[in-house]
């Protein structure tokens, strides 16, 4: 029986498979034939934290804490990093609504 339930924080679609550790971060998108990408560990940190339910903005300040980072900096690395793998088709965002059924 099909998943009917809708994703409504940022998720991966059905075709890229993710192993996301502390080091890093590697996404293969199973379209065509088939592209890895790799995510450096600040990257892989975002991914786990908005796969987990969290805002970007809360992703931003747990890689800024963790880090010790300048939040602007890290708001900058990391809002181009998310519209990049959106753009992409490797992350999807948050649907805008609920289902009215």
């Amino acid at each position: 029986m099909p998943d009917l339930r809708i994703p409504y924080g940022y998720h991966l679609p059905h075709y890229v498979a993710a192993t996301i550790t502390t080091e890093g971060a590697m996404l293969l998108d199973t379209r065509k034939k088939g592209t890895w990408f790799a995510v450096n560990p600040p990257g892989a940190h975002l991914l786990t934290e908005l796969l987990d339910g969290a805002t970007l903005d809360l992703a931003v300040q747990s890689i800024a804490d963790h880090y010790c980072a300048d939040r602007a900096d890290v708001w900058i690395d990391m809002s181009k990093l998310t519209a990049d793998l959106c753009d992409r088709g490797l992350l999807l965002q948050p649907a805008l609504g609920r289902p009215t059924w």
